[in-house]
């Protein structure tokens, strides 16, 4: 089959012609810059937990270390791993159990993050801040700042000076199947994540 008689046939499958216009790509940046602090919150919260995360709001920093110890003490956590960035260090200094000596034996990994994306549910993390103990531990906490949510991923691709050279954008708990369409979750990454955000 040629080229020509193969997209006949697909155009066929979808019953349109070669004369159908392409519609236009919607807008979608013009209607999403028009969000307020609250709307960005409940659209990150919305796809964020669509995609099995799970979501906190808290109003201060005080509120979101208590957040942390009963996470941890839900999940009845061990040993911990944490970023090395100035918003974590002033929150873990109250946890009550020990840092793993390796980040890969951890049973939580801690860290903030650059930024957030609303529209994807997305965690934009850093290279420099200690990435493995976003990876490596089967639960994964981030701590945020509302203030770092960004309405899409082309806002946080303006701040490009401001990007570290390398990172990493995390959709919710890591998944992966196989031939068969067999969902698992946490192989490549974290299978729990959860986002802790003071606003």
């Amino acid at each position: 089959m040629n080229k020509a008689d193969f997209l006949k046939q697909v155009r066929s499958s979808l019953h349109r012609n070669a004369s159908d216009p392409v519609p236009p790509a919607p807008n979608l940046l013009a209607t999403i810059k028009d969000f307020n602090s609250k709307d960005l919150i409940a659209q990150f919260k919305e796809e964020f937990e669509a995609v099995s995360g799970r979501f906190f709001l808290v109003k201060t920093k005080k509120q979101a270390g208590e957040k942390v110890l009963e996470i941890i003490s839900e999940a009845k956590a061990k040993s911990f791993a944490a970023t090395t960035d100035k918003l974590i260090k002033t929150i873990i200094n109250k946890i009550d159990i020990p840092r793993a000596d390796k980040i890969s034996e951890a049973d939580i990994g801690i860290s903030s993050a650059h930024c957030l994306i609303a529209n994807t549910g997305t965690l934009v993390l850093e290279s420099s801040v200690g990435r493995l103990a976003t990876l490596l531990p089967a639960h994964h906490i981030a701590i945020v700042k509302s203030e770092q949510l960004l309405p899409t991923m082309a806002e946080a691709i303006e701040q490009v000076d401001s990007l570290p050279s390398a990172w990493v954008q995390a959709t919710g708990p890591s998944r992966t199947a196989d031939i068969e369409l067999t969902l698992t979750i946490g192989v490549h990454a974290p299978g729990i994540v959860d986002v802790i955000m003071i606003g």
